[in-house]
């Protein structure tokens, strides 16, 4: 089949609620943190963990899934299988993570059910996306990264929930927690903003034509990379050092060659990120708290936030105001998006996520840059 402007477009609703509750997500974490910022580098600690997963599975893992929903059918040039899909995944989604929160913090009997449900949601997404996949009339490495996400995405709450019976049935092991850590953040988080990156910076940079096979090098390094951490060898670590590398590069030669040579905020909060995930895994061996909290806060949160500057702004238009455009005065895509609240979060975001690992106390850093980044996208659903 092929695919349309026509059979392409999904409902607003769908991608929309995934971004919102992922908002909601964040505006949790952040109050959370600013309040209690010593919990994050505590291992274990049961409020730290109902934060981190406030942060990465519900706004990021949220945003992921939205996104995946309009970029997927982009990337490989065919229609969702069922768009309406979405909605049983974001409620079984949102349902979880909210469950798992509130059992890390208050009530560790509602974890497993928390777990099983977001596990239930992220299965349904996989059996969905595997099955638009299988629709692609052809395949290319952009398609390859996002089939990675997904698995990644199924065996993150596989080991999770695998880590929290050996708790309960008594052959728990503290080294397995490492399994989790690295599926969710290499193998969701880099894989995904490496690969999506790569469409998404170069539609925004207007780049034509850019070889894919550093992403398929790229893809190589990291999944190998993190087999190797798995398991400890220092291999594992020098293969995630490269694929970083790569990433770089692969940015570097779609920024040379775009045709749009005004950085818009999006693409800086994208580069800002990279920066943090260069001084991620270079804190990696000698500092681990500090390289998590550099990759989660700055990498993933500038990222992510920045991606959504993008995203939000330009569904909303089409959906909104693109089959009137010609016919009646409406809004320029580029008006659609206060600017100026979203660099003032993205300063206040990067600030905090440097700081926050030596200085604690600077954690409303972080609130307060959220805040406006919050205020900015809803802005963007009322124009």
């Amino acid at each position: 089949m092929i695919v349309t402007a026509q059979n392409r477009t999904i409902p607003l609703s769908v991608p929309a609620g995934f971004f919102f509750l992922a908002e909601a997500f964040l505006v949790a974490f952040a109050a959370a943190f600013a309040l209690h910022p010593e919990a994050l580098e505590v291992p274990r600690h049961p409020l730290g963990l109902a934060m981190a997963h406030l942060f990465l599975l519900g706004f990021g893992v949220g945003v992921l899934i939205g996104g995946m929903h309009q970029l997927v059918p982009v990337a490989i040039e065919a229609p969702l299988y069922r768009h309406e899909w979405g909605y049983p995944v974001m409620l079984l989604w949102g349902a979880g993570v909210g469950l798992m929160a509130l059992g890390f913090a208050r009530a560790p009997a509602l974890v497993p059910w928390g777990g099983a449900l977001v596990l239930a949601a992220l299965v349904f997404f996989a059996v969905h996306m595997v099955l638009t996949f299988l629709g692609a009339p052809r395949w290319n490495r952009v398609g390859t990264a996002l089939a990675w996400v997904v698995f990644y995405l199924v065996l993150t709450p596989v080991l999770g929930l695998f880590q929290a019976l050996t708790l309960r049935y008594g052959f728990y092991d503290p080294g397995r927690l490492t399994w989790h850590l690295l599926a969710g953040l290499g193998g969701v988080f880099l894989i995904s903003i490496a690969g999506v990156g790569y469409k998404l910076v170069s539609m925004f940079t207007l780049t034509h034509d850019v070889d894919e096979r550093v992403l398929g090098l790229f893809l190589w390094a990291a999944n190998l990379g993190l087999l190797g951490l798995a398991f400890g060898e220092t291999l594992g670590y020098l293969l995630l050092l490269m694929a970083a590398a790569l990433a770089l590069y692969d940015t570097y030669r779609i920024l040379r060659n775009r045709m749009k040579r005004a950085l818009d905020i999006g693409v800086r909060h994208y580069l800002a990120g990279l920066g943090f995930l260069a001084l991620a895994l270079l804190a990696l061996p000698v500092a681990p708290i500090v390289s998590v909290l550099w990759f989660a806060l700055g990498f993933v949160g500038l990222v992510v936030t920045g991606m959504l500057y993008k995203i939000l702004p330009f569904l909303v238009w089409t959906h909104r105001y693109a089959p009137r455009a010609g016919r009646e005065r409406v809004p320029l895509l580029k008006d659609m998006l206060p600017e100026r609240a979203a660099s003032l979060s993205g300063v206040l975001l990067a600030l905090g996520a440097l700081v926050v690992p030596f200085v604690p106390q600077a954690a409303p850093l972080y609130l307060l840059g959220v805040l406006p980044h919050a205020y900015a996208l809803l802005e963007v659903m009322r124009r």
